[in-house]
Order: C-alpha cells, then structure tokens, then sequence
C-alpha cells in the first residue's frame, strides 16, 4: 500500500511538472488550430490575387502557329498551303482607371484578409483563456467536492457507528448516506465536464491537453481604448469598395490599347511565276481607341456599389461604439469581480468558522444532522464560489485587455 502511494505521488509530480502552461497553449493554438492555418491559406491566395493584378497595364504575350490549306480547285494567284508562326503582345494604355483601381481593390482586400486573420487569433486567443479557467475552476471544484465526501463518508462512518450500538436513529444515517451520494454524483458531473473541457481545449490549441499549470495573467494595468484590428479591417473595407465603383465606372470612360503582332510566314504548294513578293515576316502595330455611348448596366452597377460603401459606413460607426461599450464594460466587470473576491474571501473564512462550530454541536448532540450538513455546504459553497470567482478574475483580465485594442502579442513576448 505505501508502494502505491508513493507510485501514485511520483505520477502525480510528473503530471504537475509536464502541465502545459496558458502562453504554450497560446502559441501553440496560433501555429496548429487547424482553424487558422486556413486562413493563413486563404491570405496567401489573396496575395497572389494581388500580384497578378499588380502592373496596371496588363501586359500579355501570346504566340501561337497557323496552318492552312486549300483543296480542289486552287487559282494561280493563290498559295495552297501556309504556315505562320506569331509573337503578339497586348498592352492596356488606359482604360478608364479600371486596372489600377483593380490592383488597389486586391491591395485592400488582402490587407483586410490579414487584419480579420488577426481578429480570429485574438478570438482563438480569448477562448483558449477563457476555457483555461474554466477548467482550472472545475478541478478545483472538483477537488473541493471530494473533501466533503471525505468529510461526509468520515461522519457516515461515524453515525452508522452510534446506529448499531442504537445510540441514534436510522434517519440519521440515512440522511448522511443520501448526502454522501448526492456529492459523490456532483464528482462526477464536474469529471466529465473536465473531460469536456480538456477536449475542446485540445482542439483549439491543437495539441493533447492533459493538465493545467498554475499560470496567471500578467497584471493589468489601466489601458486606453484603441481602434482594434476589426474596426481597422472595415476601415479597408471601405476602401476596397470605393475602388470597386471606380472599376465598375471604368466602362464610360474611354479605353485605349496597343497592341503589336510579329508574323513569320512559311509557303508551299504555289505559283512561283505569278506568286513572287509573298512576304516572310510581318510587323503590325494596332492602337484602338473606343468609348462606351450607352449600356444599360453600369448606372445600376455603380449604385449598387456606392449603397454598399454606404452601409459599410454605418456598420464601422456601428462597430466603433460597440466596442467602446465593451471596453467600458470589461473594465467595470474587472472592478466588480475584485470586490467579489474581497467579498467570498470573508464568506469563506465565516463559512469554515461556523462550520468547525457547528461541527463541535453535532459531535456532541446539541444540534442536529440537518444544521449540521446546512454549514457543510455552505462552507463548499463559498469555497466553491470562490475559487470560480478568482478564475473569473483572470478572464476578465482577459477581456478587458482584448476589448482595448492592445495588441496582445507584445505581452506574449515579455510574459
């Protein structure tokens, strides 16, 4: 028995000592969960969206190889089979700004793909917080619940003792049974919520969770609000869509382009006597000039565009109180939450004197079973309670330093 005790404690420390630390699994979260390696995906894609789009003049080169050949009956003035080979290149000298508010639109589009990529770390980020506590609350209810088994099997023990001897009754011993039983399911309600919690844990950070260090926030100091990476990727938003109007436009305005073909000729199957200056090489060069009179699209295109511009505004002015609300919010939950621990703090130390006086009554008969197991609870209650309300304490850390605007990623570097 002493062997597996010390087995058991050695298991014990290695579990404590491997536990994974909040910062590792922050790290860890931002380079596995599957979840942003997507979107890491998805930002390199609009990357290359962008650099295909980037010379406004959108220069293409084709080349290509013809062969014709005629059959029946064929005139003396004509080749019956040729075989040409062109290099052509295309260039848009204008085209109504079209090409360049193109280039601009992917520029912003990619820019606001990496800011909402940012948004979902520091969301990744939060959670990842957030369910730490959460678990740690768990097993430390956990942990508070089996001393009062303890407590309530050591008492059980006792009074079923005294019912055999018939020195009480058996609605005594029953009372301390069902309690026992009752507190043993809440054990092992919060196992499985622990189990719960582990999982989906794991499947944020990307790894295998197993247990929990001791870890805390970094103090928090006062903060000032700043405009986050979702009011900043609206922002750019906005601009993207002014430069979709400014494509959409393009088309009433005038479009200029050049374009320059190099042919090589190759004859067969002629009269040479009636057929002598075929040529063996040609250069054209072409500059087309149009303008659109009227179409019967653009003007509803155009204010589709501005309306969705429109709104985008509204939804940034929108979005820039509401998270000036959360941040006042989070810092006045932070408030309140340090005045709740101040305050379990005293119901704790109340709960376990009353308990170890009413303790004293019971053992000695002056009060009953029903008193007795009333302070018993209330004693895990207020430990439980207060426990839950120091980790709460931690997230509302949390909370409030992600509602400012601050990048977190900086106090990742010097935690």
């Amino acid at each position: 028995m002493i062997l597996f005790k010390q087995i058991l404690l050695l298991i014990t420390l290695s579990i404590v000592v491997n536990a994974t630390t909040l910062k590792e699994m922050i790290q860890s979260g931002l380079q596995n969960n599957e979840n942003i390696k997507a979107l890491n995906l998805q930002n390199k894609a609009k990357q290359k969206t962008f650099f295909s789009v980037e010379n406004i003049y959108n220069p293409i080169v084709t080349t290509g190889i013809n062969y014709s050949k005629l059959n029946l009956d064929i005139r003396d003035v004509q080749v019956g089979s040729t075989l040409s080979g062109f290099v052509k290149v295309d260039i848009d000298l204008y085209n109504g700004g079209k090409n360049k508010a193109l280039k601009n639109q992917k520029e912003y589009e990619y820019k606001s793909a990496l800011f909402s990529t940012a948004i979902s770390e520091k969301e990744l980020a939060l959670q990842i917080v957030t369910l730490f506590f959460q678990t740690k609350t768990t097993i430390q209810n956990i942990k508070i619940f089996q001393e009062k088994s303890a407590t309530l099997k050591a008492q059980y023990e006792r009074i079923k003792i005294k019912y055999d001897i018939k020195m009480v009754t058996i609605d005594e011993v029953l009372k301390l049974q069902s309690e026992y039983e009752t507190n043993e399911y809440t054990i092992q309600d919060l196992e499985y919520q622990k189990s719960d919690l582990l999982e989906n844990l794991s499947l944020l950070v990307g790894k295998n969770i197993v247990s929990l260090d001791n870890s805390t926030l970094p103090r928090v100091d006062d903060l000032e609000f700043i405009d986050s990476e979702n009011i900043e990727a609206l922002k750019i938003d906005i601009k993207a869509q002014r430069e979709n109007t400014k494509i959409v436009s393009a088309i009433n305005k005038p479009q200029l382009k050049l374009q320059n073909s190099l042919t090589i000729y190759d004859y067969s199957d002629y009269n040479e006597q009636f057929l002598k200056d075929l040529p063996d090489k040609q250069n054209q060069i072409m500059l087309n000039l149009t303008y659109n009179l009227f179409d019967t699209t653009s003007k509803d295109k155009i204010e589709v565009s501005k309306l969705t511009e429109l709104a985008s505004k509204q939804k940034l002015n929108y979005v820039k109180n509401q998270e000036k609300i959360n941040f006042k919010l989070a810092k006045k939950k932070l408030t309140t939450t340090k005045l709740k621990i101040n305050s379990l703090k005293s119901a704790v130390e109340m709960g376990d004197t009353i308990y170890d006086m009413v303790k004293i009554k019971y053992q000695n008969g002056i009060v009953d079973n029903i008193t007795y197991l009333d302070a018993l609870s209330k004693k895990t209650y207020n430990k439980a309670l207060y426990r839950q309300a120091l980790n709460d304490y931690e997230i509302a850390k949390a909370n409030y330093y992600f509602s400012s605007g601050v990048n977190y990623k900086n106090v990742l570097k010097s935690w």
